[in-house]
C-alpha cells in the first residue's frame, strides 16, 4: 500500500513539473510571434509609409499569434 501511494505521489510530482514548462514555452512562442508581426509592420512602414495598410496587416498577424 505504501509503495502504491509513493508511486502515485511521485507520478503527480513528475506530471506537475511539466505544466509550467509548457506554459512558459507557450508564452515565449506567443511573444516571438508578436515580435515578428511588429518587425514586419515596421518593415512595411519603411517600404510603403502607409500606416493603414501596414497596421491592418499587423493586426491580423497579431490575432493569429493567439
Amino acid at each position: 500500500m505504501r509503495l502504491l501511494l509513493l508511486r502515485l505521489v511521485l507520478a503527480a510530482v513528475v506530471a506537475a513539473a511539466f505544466i509550467p514548462v509548457a506554459t512558459i514555452s507557450d508564452a515565449v512562442a506567443q511573444a516571438t510571434c508578436r515580435q515578428k508581426c511588429i518587425d514586419d509592420e515596421q518593415a512595411c512602414l519603411r517600404r510603403t509609409n502607409n500606416k493603414g495598410q501596414c497596421g491592418e496587416r499587423a493586426k491580423i498577424c497579431v490575432a493569429s499569434c493567439k
